[in-house]
């Protein structure tokens, strides 16, 4: 049932831009006035048995397991139906979450991090993707310290943003040494920075190698150095009664997911074929370079504390007032299917390191 206490107001505290208050406004008002009816309606049909359940997600490499199982009726073969839910940006797929106008997200873990605090009303149960942020700067920026004074482009709240931040931490800069400028999503930042009115941002695949081929730019940062390889971007979540209610059907999810994986690793290019121009505008030629950046991973069962240690900067930039409680993570249905499904996880290439 909708958690009321959820407050936008305290979501984004503090750094909160007044169309970006208009837009999880708007959003939170439909969630309400669906979660008032309760949660999404489950509709299964007597005939099949098959469970439709509501996604929302983001825009980024990180999604395509989700993708790839809609467009190809993945689900299919454990009795789901996937339905997509329409999202502002990525950051608001967890608002959808949090709110109950959904059952299950692929979002980032930073957005779902900051909805949690204010309604723990789900939690994550897997992965969907692994690395791919990138931070990028137009030709004359060639090293993090050049950004001093600059005009930097981030999503806020989000995985790219924590990321920016961090980097800029870790070359001892802090954000008074730049201009901090939000967008709304992927595409709004890549005109900024085609256009020149930015003169860095951090970017998800396969929108940072489409800038970098369009403006001759540099890659400032990939993540890897700063985070280790193999960290998180989008991870999927669940709604608490949902899992509870009904775990054989997350789990159903989760080995679509895995299913996902293992056919994307292992031809990228009909993954391409089947979601650029519907999820991912931009040439096929970018889409397979930014492929070998953004790689599917749902095992991210050893990122556990990784997520955990990012409430550090999320407290430091007011997007939330306390760290996550340990029922933020629920690895528990994603053990139960490598356990009892372990062909599932042999095959797949990205896997967690800690097993």
């Amino acid at each position: 049932m909708f958690n009321g206490g959820l407050n936008l107001d305290n979501l984004f505290a503090g750094r909160t831009s007044r169309r970006r208050v208009l837009q999880q406004a708007t959003l939170f008002g439909v969630s309400a006035a669906i979660a008032a009816c309760g949660r999404p309606s489950q509709q299964a049909s007597q005939s099949t048995g098959i469970r439709e359940v509501k996604f929302t997600h983001g825009l980024g490499l990180c999604n395509m397991p989700l993708f790839y199982s809609i467009e190809t009726d993945l689900f299919k073969d454990r009795n789901v139906k996937g339905s997509l839910s329409m999202t502002i940006g990525a950051g608001d797929s967890a608002v959808q979450l949090a709110a109950g106008q959904v059952e299950m997200a692929v979002t980032p873990y930073t957005n779902a991090l900051a909805a949690y605090t204010n309604s723990p009303s789900f939690q994550i149960v897997a992965g969907s993707g692994v690395e791919g942020l990138m931070l990028i700067s137009s030709p004359e920026v060639k090293t993090i310290a050049d950004l001093r004074g600059k005009k930097l482009g981030t999503a806020q709240a989000d995985t790219l943003e924590i990321m920016a931040f961090d980097y800029l931490k870790a070359n001892n800069l802090t954000y008074n040494d730049v201009e901090v400028v939000y967008f709304g999503d992927s595409f709004e930042t890549t005109a900024a920075m085609v256009n020149g009115d930015i003169a860095a941002c951090t970017l998800i695949e396969p929108y940072s190698t489409s800038v970098l081929n369009q403006i001759n730019g540099n890659r400032l940062g990939d993540g890897i150095d700063l985070y280790g390889q193999a960290y998180p971007d989008c991870v999927l979540a669940a709604r608490k009664d949902f899992i509870e209610q009904e775990p054989e059907v997350v789990k159903n999810v989760i080995k679509t997911f895995f299913e996902a994986q293992y056919l994307i690793e292992n031809d990228f290019t009909k993954a391409a074929e089947v979601t650029m121009g519907k999820y991912y505008k931009t040439e096929m030629d970018n889409l397979l370079t930014a492929a070998q950046a953004q790689p599917p991973g749902v095992d991210i069962r050893d990122k556990r504390d990784f997520m955990f240690e990012r409430s550090d900067s999320m407290l430091a930039l007011n997007y939330i007032s306390q760290a996550p409680d340990d029922d933020f993570v629920n690895f528990s249905l994603l053990d139960e299917v490598i356990q009892e499904n372990p062909e599932l996880w042999d095959r797949v290439n990205v896997k967690s390191q800690s097993v």
